[in-house]
C-alpha cells in the first residue's frame, strides 16, 4: 500500500470518527488495522498522523462540508483500490465506528456516504453493517449472510443456513458478490480451526479460496459447501454423475483403472490428480464416455452414458490437453463456426453476439481477428490457446465438463485465470472434472473435490483437497499431521501429498531405493478402510442439453465454409496448390514440345511431328494422381483433434466427408484445368480440352478419395507421405505404358488382353482414355475414322486372319492321318479354333459352310478340305474388295480438300495440327512383331485395336484389349472415353463408401489386434 493511499485511508477513517472526540475503542481498532499492514515500528508513527489528522478537523463540522471532504478523500482512493481492497475498507471502517458498540446517525450517514463514493450497492453496505453488528444468529438474519450453528433448519428467515450439532455458538459469514470476497466472524465456546489455525471468539477474517472449518466431533465445512449455499445456478435442472465401480482393460491385457467410485452434482470442480501412468486421462475418457469400461457404469442422473449415448447428447463437453483448434481461422471464426454447428435455431445476429459474449467473458475480444496460428508459430499465447480451447465448449454450455490438463505448458499466472474460469463455471452450476498436474496452493485450494489414481490405476484417495494433506500424514503418523495448510502463509503444498504417497525404501547405507515404502495396492487398502462414501441425490430427470444440431445437408454446408475460410486464410497452401497445376503442365510441356531441328524444311514446331505427345498425356494422368494425393493425403488427419472434440456433439460422418470431398472435387477441377489450359496452349493440341480436362479432373477425384482413405485410416502424416510413392508407383508400372502388358510377369500378365492388375489401375484407364479420344475424336480424325475402321478391319482379316487359318488348314490336310499322339492333339486344335473363326465370319457375312461340318477328325477328307479352302479364297477377295471401297471412299473425300495445291496445303497442315503420328502408332499396335496370336482356342488380334469391335460376349467387357474404341456393356457398346471415366468414378464411388465406413482404419486396428500376442491367446479381451 503507497504512503499517500494509507494516509487518505487514515484521514478517511478521521472524518468518520470524530464527533467529539475519538474513544478509546476507536483509537485501538486504528491500530490493529495499522497493525494487519505495516511493520511494527511504523505502526506508532502512523497512529500520530492519525492523531494529527482528527486534531485538524474543526469540533464540530457541518455535515455537508464533512460529505465535500469524504467524496474528495474517496476519488484519491478510488483510483489505487480494488474492488475488493475497498470493501475491506469499508469493513474496517465499520468495525473501528462499532468499537464503541454504537453507531451515532452522523456516522451511519458518513459511512453510507463512503460506501457509495466507493461504488458499492446499498444492500451490500447493509449487510456489512448487519455482520459487523450482529451480536447472535437472530441478529444476522440477512440473504448475503451464512449461519453454521446447533439450531435446526428453517429456523432463519433469510439467511443461510449450516446446520452443526457439535458448535457450541455460531460462525457467520458474508458474502459480498460485487467484489467476489467472504468475511468471517466467529462467537462461541468452541475451538475453531480455519485452514488449521485457530479461530479467536468476535474477530473478523477474510475467508480465502479452498478454506476449511473444523472442531471436535463434527463434520467440517469447506470452501465448497459455503459457495453453494451462495451461488445462484442457472435455469436448467442439476444432475447427478456417478462412476460405479469402474474398471478399465487395454487392447493389450494391462489394467488401466481398478474399482474407482465417485459421485457428485452440479455446482462443484473436481480434480483428477496422480503419477505419471496412473491413468488420470484414461478415467477422464472413461468418465466422458469416449472409452467404455471393462466393469462398472457412469451414470448421469442415474442413465448409463455407455449404454443410452443419445440421452446425454449434447450434455458432455470436452477440452483436451493439445490444442484443437482450426489454425488458420482466426480467434472469431473458430467460434463462430463452432456456435453454427450447435445452435440452427439462432439467427445471424444471436449467433455474433452470443460469440462476441464469450469472447469477452474468456477475455480474448482483443484478438478475435488474430489468426489462431500453431502452436511452434503463435500469434496468440498459450493461455489465451487454452481458454479459446475452453470457450468453444462454453458456447454450448455443457453441464458436464471434462478438461485434460489445461494448465499443462502455461505460465503460473495462465494456469490461475484458467483454473478460475473452470471454477467460475462451476459456479453456474456446470459440473467440472480436470486432470490436473502439480497445481500451486492457490490452484488447489479452488477445487472442491480431488480424486488421486495411484500407478496401476489404484483410487488412493477421494474427498476435499486440503484434508487430502490431513490424510496422507495421518497415514504414516507425521508430526503435525492435522495441519494441513501453513499457518502463517496458509498455503498448501500438493507436493507433499506426492512425496508421501512415494516415499522410497532407505537402504543400510542410508540411499534411497527405487522400491517404495507404501505401495499402490496398500495404499488402495488403507483408502477403502477409511473411505465413507459421498452420498448424491440420484435425478430422475432428463439431462439438459441446449443443442440444437443442424441438419445434414446445413452442417456439409457450415463444413464447407469452414474449410474454405481456413485455406484461403493459408496463403502459402493457396498460392502452392493453385500454382502447381500450370506450372507443372509448362514445365512438363515445355519439355516434350520436340520438334526436328535438322528437317530440310524448317517449319518449326508441329504437333502432328511431335513423337513426345504420348509421353505428355501419360504424364498428365500421372501428376493429376500426384496432385489429387497430395492435396487430402493431410486433410482428415489434420482434422483428427477437431473430429474428436465434434465427437461429443454428434455431428454426421457423411456431412463432414461431403463437405471435403466437395471441395477437393473443386480444387481439383481448377487444377486440373489450369494444366490442360497451359499444357495444350503449349504443345497446340487443339478442340480436345474438354476430353482432356475431364479425364485428368476424374482421375484427380479418384486420387482425392484414395488420400482421403489414408488419411482416415493412418495416425501419421509422415506415414501417409511414405505411402504415397508405393501407390503411384504401382499407376506408374501397370498403366500399359511404361511396360506393356503383354510383357508383364506371366503370373500376373497377360500377352491377348489387360490383366486384371491392369483393370485395377485408375492410370491404365485414364490414359487409354486420353490416347483413344485423342487419335479418334478430333477434328480431323472423325472425318475419316469410319473409313480408316473399315480399310483396317479388311486389312487385318485379309492379310493376318485368312492366311493363318489357311496356314492351319493345310497343316491339317498334310497330317489328319498322322498316328502321332502330340501330331493329332495339334490337328484337333487347329480344327476347333478353324471352325470357331470360320463360323464368326459366317455370321458377319451371312453365309452359310455346310462343309464346316466335317471339320472334325473322323469326317475330314480332301472334299472338305477343298471346301473350305475355297470359301477362304472368296473371304480374302471380299475383304479385298471392302478395302478397295473404304479406300476410294477415303481418297475421294481427300481429293476434295487437295484439289488445288493451296487446298492441299491446307489440308497438310490441318491434318497436322490435329492428327499425331506417335499417337497413331501406339493405338494401331504396328510396332508389335505377333500381330495375330492364339489363346485359349480363340485367334487374338493385335494390330489395329483401335479400330476393333468390342466382344458381345461380355456382359462387361473388362476383359477388353488395350486401346479398343469402345467397350460392351449391358448389351451396348460404349465409346472408351465415356466407359474409362465411368470405371473410374465408380472405383471413386466405392472409395467414398470405404471412407464413410472407415474401412482401412477398422482394418489396420483389426491387423494390429490380432498381430498382439495378448489378443491371440484372448481374442475375447
Amino acid at each position: 500500500m503507497s504512503e499517500p493511499l494509507l494516509k487518505a485511508i487514515l484521514r478517511l477513517f478521521a472524518v468518520v470518527a470524530k464527533e467529539d472526540q475519538v474513544t478509546h475503542q476507536e483509537r485501538e481498532q486504528i491500530r490493529k488495522f495499522l497493525q494487519d499492514h505495516l511493520s511494527r515500528s511504523a505502526v506508532d508513527t502512523y497512529v500520530k498522523k492519525f492523531d494529527g489528522y482528527v486534531e485538524a478537523l474543526p469540533a464540530t463540522g457541518e455535515l455537508g462540508v464533512e460529505l465535500q471532504r469524504i467524496e474528495k478523500l474517496c476519488s484519491e482512493v478510488n483510483q489505487e483500490l480494488t474492488q475488493k481492497q475497498k470493501v475491506v475498507i469499508l469493513l474496517e471502517l465499520l468495525t473501528i465506528v462499532h468499537a464503541d458498540e454504537q453507531i451515532t446517525p452522523r456516522e451511519e450517514e458518513l459511512v453510507n456516504a463512503i460506501g457509495a463514493n466507493l461504488k458499492i450497492s446499498q444492500n451490500e453496505i447493509e449487510a456489512i453493517k448487519v455482520f459487523v453488528d450482529g451480536k447472535n444468529a437472530a441478529a444476522l438474519d440477512h440473504d448475503h449472510i451464512l449461519i453454521i450453528d446447533a439450531m435446526p433448519e428453517g429456523s432463519l428467515k433469510k439467511a443461510h443456513h449450516i446446520q452443526r450439532s457439535e458448535l457450541h455458538g455460531f460462525i457467520a459469514i458474508v458474502y459480498i458478490e460485487q467484489a467476489e470476497i467472504y468475511f468471517i466472524k466467529y462467537h462461541g465456546g468452541s475451538d475453531v480451526y480455519l485452514n488449521g489455525v485457530p479461530v479467536k471468539s468476535g474477530k473478523i477474517g477474510v475467508l480465502g479460496v479452498g478454506s476449511m472449518l473444523r472442531w471436535d466431533k463434527d463434520e467440517p465445512v469447506y470452501y465448497g459447501d459455503l459457495l453453494n449455499r451462495f451461488k445462484k445456478f442457472g435455469d436448467f435442472p442439476r444432475l447427478s454423475f456417478e462412476g460405479k465401480g469402474i474398471s478399465f482393460k487395454f487392447k493389450n491385457g494391462r489394467l488401466g483403472l481398478r474399482d474407482v467410485h465417485l459421485a457428485e452434482e452440479s455446482g462443484n470442480l473436481i480434480a483428477l490428480m496422480g503419477a505419471s501412468g496412473a491413468g488420470k486421462s484414461t478415467l477422464l475418457h472413461v468418465l466422458n464416455g469416449s472409452e467404455k469400461p471393462s466393469q462398472g457404469q457412469v451414470l448421469i442422473n442415474g442413465l448409463d452414458i455407455h449404454n443410452n449415448p443419445q440421452a446425454i447428447e449434447g450434455v458432455i463437453g470436452f477440452v483436451p490437453q493439445d490444442d484443437l483448434l482450426i489454425e488458420d481461422l482466426t480467434v472469431y471464426e473458430n467460434m463462430y463456426y463452432a456456435a453454427k454447428l450447435c445452435f440452427s435455431n439462432k439467427a445471424e445476429d444471436e449467433i455474433n453476439k452470443l460469440v462476441m459474449k464469450v469472447l469477452e467473458d474468456l477475455g480474448l475480444e482483443e484478438t478475435k481477428d488474430l489468426k489462431v496460428g500453431s502452436p511452434l508459430r503463435k500469434t496468440i499465447s498459450g493461455g489465451q490457446r487454452k481458454r479459446l480451447n475452453i470457450g468453444l465448449e462454453l458456447l454450448r454450455e455443457p453441464a458436464v465438463l471434462f478438461c485434460d490438463e489445461p494448465t499443462s505448458g502455461l505460465s503460473s499466472r495462465d494456469s490461475e485465470n484458467i483454473i478460475d474460469l473452470l471454477k467460475e463455471l462451476s459456479l453456474k452450476g456446470k459440473l467440472v472434472f480436470a486432470v490436473i498436474h502439480q497445481p500451486s496452493s492457490d490452484i488447489f485450494k479452488m477445487f472442491d473435490k480431488l480424486l488421486i489414481l495411484d500407478t496401476g490405476g489404484y483410487q488412493i484417495y477421494y474427498g476435499n483437497p486440503v484434508d487430502a494433506v490431513v490424510y496422507f500424514k495421518k497415514s504414516i503418523n507425521l508430526v503435525n499431521s492435522e495441519e494441513g495448510e501453513c499457518h502463517d502463509c496458509g498455503n498448501v503444498n500438493p507436493e507433499q501429498i506426492f512425496n508421501i504417497i512415494e516415499t522410497k525404501v532407505i537402504n543400510e547405507y542410508g540411499h534411497f531405493t527405487n522400491e517404495r515404502k507404501i505401495s499402490a495396492e496398500q495404499w488402495n487398502a488403507i483408502y477403502k478402510q477409511n473411505y465413507r462414501p459421498f452420498a448424491v441425490e440420484t435425478s430422475s430427470e432428463v439431462p439438459h442439453s441446449t443443442l440444437r444440431i443442424p441438419t445434414r445437408l446445413k452442417q456439409a454446408h457450415l463444413f464447407s465454409l469452414r474449410d474454405i475460410q481456413a485455406k484461403i486464410h493459408n496463403r502459402q497452401y493457396m498460392i502452392i496448390n493453385l500454382l502447381e497445376a500450370p506450372v507443372l503442365a509448362f514445365i512438363l510441356a515445355f519439355i516434350v514440345r520436340y520438334y526436328n531441328v535438322d528437317d530440310s524444311v524448317n517449319i518449326g514446331y508441329v504437333f502432328g511431328k511431335n513423337l513426345n505427345i504420348p509421353a505428355y498425356l501419360f504424364m498428365s494422368v500421372i501428376v493429376a494422381l500426384f496432385m489429387g494425393l497430395t492435396v487430402s493425403a493431410e486433410e482428415i488427419i489434420r482434422d483428427r483433434k477437431i473430429l474428436k472434440r465434434e465427437a461429443f456433439l454428434h455431428l454426421s460422418r457423411s456431412s463432414y466427408i461431403l463437405s471435403k470431398i466437395s471441395i477437393l472435387f473443386i480444387l481439383s477441377a481448377i487444377q486440373t484445368f489450369t494444366f490442360v489450359l497451359v499444357g495444350n496452349y503449349v504443345l497446340e493440341i487443339q478442340g480436345m480440352l474438354f476430353h482432356h480436362w475431364f479425364i485428368l479432373f476424374t482421375t484427380s477425384c479418384f486420387a482425392n478419395l484414395l488420400g482421403l482413405n489414408i488419411s482416415s485410416g493412418f495416425n501419421s502424416a509422415v506415414t501417409i507421405y511414405i505411402l504415397i510413392p508405393l501407390l503411384l508407383i504401382p499407376q506408374l508400372i501397370l498403366s500399359g505404358v511404361v511396360v506393356k502388358f503383354d510383357k508383364l510377369n506371366p503370373a500376373i500378365g497377360n500377352t491377348a488382353t489387360v490383366p486384371l492388375v491392369g483393370d485395377l489401375m485408375a492410370s491404365r484407364w485414364a490414359f487409354e482414355a486420353a490416347m483413344v479420344s485423342q487419335f479418334k475424336d478430333n477434328s480431323f480424325e472423325r472425318e475419316f475414322y469410319r473409313f480408316d475402321k473399315a480399310m483396317a478391319n479388311a486389312d487385318y482379316k485379309k492379310v493376318y486372319l485368312i492366311p493363318e487359318i489357311e496356314s492351319r488348314l493345310q497343316h491339317t490336310i498334310n497330317n489328319y492321318k498322322s498316328t502321332d499322339p502330340q501330331v493329332r492333339s495339334k490337328v484337333e486344335n487347329n480344327m476347333v479354333l478353324m471352325q470357331s473363326e470360320i463360323k464368326r465370319e459366317l455370321e458377319e457375312t451371312g453365309q452359310t459352310l455346310p462343309a464346316l461340318d466335317n471339320l472334325t477328325l473322323a469326317k475330314f477328307d480332301s472334299a472338305v478340305y477343298t471346301a473350305i479352302s475355297d470359301y477362304l479364297v472368296n473371304l480374302k477377295r471380299y475383304y479385298i474388295k471392302r478395302y478397295n471401297t473404304a479406300d476410294e471412299q477415303r481418297e475421294r473425300k481427300i481429293f476434295n480438300y487437295t484439289s488445288t495445291p493451296e487446298k492441299e496445303d491446307a489440308f497438310s497442315r490441318y491434318r497436322e495440327a490435329y492428327h499425331n503420328d506417335a499417337i497413331t502408332e501406339l493405338v494401331k499396335n504396328t510396332s508389335e512383331t505377333h500381330r495375330i496370336i492364339e489363346q485359349d482356342g480363340k485367334l487374338i488380334q493385335k494390330i489395329y485395336p483401335v479400330y476393333k469391335e468390342p466382344n458381345p460376349e461380355h456382359a462387361i467387357d473388362f476383359n477388353a484389349q488395350f486401346y479398343m474404341p469402345q467397350k460392351h456393356f449391358l448389351n451396348r457398346n460404349i465409346d472408351t472415353f465415356f466407359f474409362n471415366t465411368g470405371v473410374i468414378w465408380s472405383m471413386s464411388l466405392t472409395l467414398a463408401l470405404m471412407l464413410y465406413f472407415d474401412v482401412l482404419r477398422r482394418v489396420i486396428d483389426g491387423i494390429s489386434n490380432i498381430s498382439n500376442p495378448l489378443y491371440r491367446r484372448n481374442p475375447k479381451s
